[in-house]
């Protein structure tokens, strides 16, 4: 394992400045002999469709606006004499995308700590998308709720004295503080379901491997769920399924999991 240098470029274009600098160090005996490998930090993530397929994968930076070139040399985190050649910086300068070069005397990264980075972790996640619903008697309760405030403004328009006009609005202000009530129970309960889920066991379990690498976040009125394939195709083994699951299903076995963990968690 050798030391490193970081390089700054823009983002989003990590992956193509590693390919166009591969092939520029491919034409430069010197750059072989001095830089061992290039590398980006990157994950894949795939959505789980509503059949229970998979979707196409999307790649994402770990590390977004860097690249790593590892050197054919090691040094220690203190070693402050790392440089590279005065042509091998003038190709790399050369690379569109490239932006900023991190190589003064200092800001060389040892192979030791270079070594944890290439730890980090890039395990391929599946993202799941939970829609915003109106479930059995929380629906009917917002239906009445919303008829409550109609009937109030109806009222409030229709008054023929002051008293009435008086009465109508109060009536409008307890029928608009119930639906807003309402409207906040039903964001809590169904929208964050999965989210206040696992903040509870992730707070139980600590430093769980497993239970960390679950994510719950909202996006566009939905809450996503992100959570590694390797979990998914062990909720899979646990159904005896020998198809992809939907959404949903996922979701419910995830559920399960979480009791499962909250009962081990508060046994142990």
């Amino acid at each position: 394992m050798g030391a490193a240098f970081a390089i700054q470029v823009m983002t989003g274009k990590e992956s193509n400045v590693k390919k166009l600098m591969e092939w520029a160090f491919s034409k430069s005996e010197n750059a072989q002999n001095w830089i061992k490998a290039i590398h980006t930090f990157s994950q894949g993530t795939r959505r789980l469709l509503d059949g229970g397929e998979l979707g196409k994968e999307i790649k994402r930076a770990v590390m977004p606006g860097y690249i790593f070139l590892e050197m054919n040399y090691s040094v220690d985190d203190n070693n402050c004499s790392a440089y590279l050649s005065a042509d091998v910086w003038h190709l790399i300068k050369s690379i569109p995308g490239v932006l900023k070069q991190f190589t003064g005397s200092g800001q060389i990264i040892g192979a030791e700590e270079f070594h944890k980075m290439l730890g980090l972790d890039t395990e391929e996640q599946v993202e799941i998308s939970v829609p915003v619903q109106e479930i059995g008697s929380e629906a009917s309760k917002v239906n009445e709720a919303e008829r409550n405030m109609k009937n109030a403004l109806h009222q409030v328009n229709t008054a023929s004295t002051e008293e009435e006009r008086v009465q109508a609005e109060q009536a409008l202000e307890v029928a608009e503080q119930q639906m807003n009530e309402m409207i906040e129970r039903e964001y809590e309960e169904s929208v964050g379901a999965v989210a206040a889920e696992l903040k509870e066991i992730q707070h139980a379990a600590g430093s769980n491997s497993v239970v960390s690498k679950i994510k719950a976040f909202l996006r566009n009125s939905k809450e996503i769920v992100r959570l590694p394939k390797t979990l998914l195709e062990k909720i899979i083994m646990r159904t005896d399924s020998q198809s992809k699951l939907p959404p949903y299903t996922v979701v419910d076995q995830l559920f399960k999991l979480f009791k499962h963990l909250r009962q081990q968690l508060g046994t142990s």
